[in-house]
């Protein structure tokens, strides 16, 4: 029979006296019930809770699935970035046109304006002006129709894109809280 030495050790969580053979490589507290293992190191023992390797692979795991969510998270932002971009790009765009249409609008009320200028200094028939009269004020409620039409394009291009964009810039801001949160999950 194998002569059997015993080592008497303190428990970690409870210090109670233990008495182990040194050939053990896991014991348990009779005490407390934590589970230790013991290390042989070299001609000496030394042990540990098993509770902290479990701790620290917790901790481990932890880090990594915080590094792979930063990395969804980071994409996830970036793409709601570029739908930022695309949609203001197209509102700018929009806008523009709008712009440019109510510039024309304006543009033909003044040369408009100026023709009947130029048929008053000169003497023509009253049956000539007055057509001419009639096509200059057709001409006028024409145009300030399609300013009064653009104003309310602008205004309903304004409400179709504030909600989205809002909702966009929000996701926008979660996103990078979110990331912070895990970056310093990750370092820690």
């Amino acid at each position: 029979m194998d002569n059997i030495s015993l080592v008497t050790l303190k428990c970690s969580s409870c210090s109670a006296s233990l008495q182990i053979s040194d050939k053990l490589d896991r014991f348990i507290c009779n005490y407390c019930g934590t589970e230790h293992a013991l290390l042989h190191n070299s001609g000496g023992f030394f042990f540990r809770r098993l509770e902290e390797k479990l701790d620290n692979l917790e901790k481990a795991t932890e880090k990594g699935n915080a590094e792979l969510a930063i990395k969804r998270l980071r994409s996830d932002l970036a793409t709601r970035t570029h739908q930022l971009e695309v949609m203001v790009s197209e509102r700018e765009d929009l806008m523009t046109l709008l712009a440019g249409r109510r510039a024309d609008a304006v543009t033909s009320i003044i040369v408009t304006a100026a023709f009947q200028a130029a048929i008053l200094a000169i003497n023509f028939p009253l049956s000539i002006y007055a057509f001419a009269q009639v096509v200059v004020v057709a001409n006028i409620f024409y145009q300030m129709s399609q300013i009064n039409n653009i104003q309310k394009e602008r205004q309903k291009t304004s409400e179709i894109f504030r909600p989205e964009l809002e909702r966009i810039r929000d996701d926008i801001n979660i996103l990078e809280i979110k990331i912070r949160k895990k970056v310093k999950l990750a370092d820690s």
